[in-house]
C-alpha cells in the first residue's frame, strides 16, 4: 500500500483583487494556525473565514476570505 500526500494550498484573496497563493508553513498547522502566522503579513486575515473548497487538480484547496462591506 502507498500513501500518498496531498498539498494544500492556501489562496487569499485581497482587497484589489489579485489572489496570492500562501505557502503551507506546516503540514500539520490545522488552517487556523496558518491564518493567524499570516494575519501578521496581511492585517485583513483576522476578521477572515475559511472556506475549504476541497480537493482541486491534485491539491487541497483552502480559501481565506475577508468580510468586506460597510460600518452600520
Amino acid at each position: 500500500m502507498e500513501v500518498l500526500t496531498i498539498t494544500r494550498k492556501f489562496k487569499f484573496k485581497q482587497g484589489n483583487n489579485s489572489t496570492l497563493e500562501l505557502d503551507d508553513i506546516n503540514q500539520d498547522f490545522e488552517p487556523t494556525r496558518v491564518m493567524e502566522h499570516y494575519a501578521q503579513l496581511y492585517p485583513e486575515l483576522t476578521n477572515a473565514n475559511i472556506v475549504d473548497k476541497g480537493i482541486i487538480d491534485g491539491s487541497h484547496e483552502i480559501h481565506f476570505n475577508t468580510l468586506a462591506g460597510t460600518k452600520g
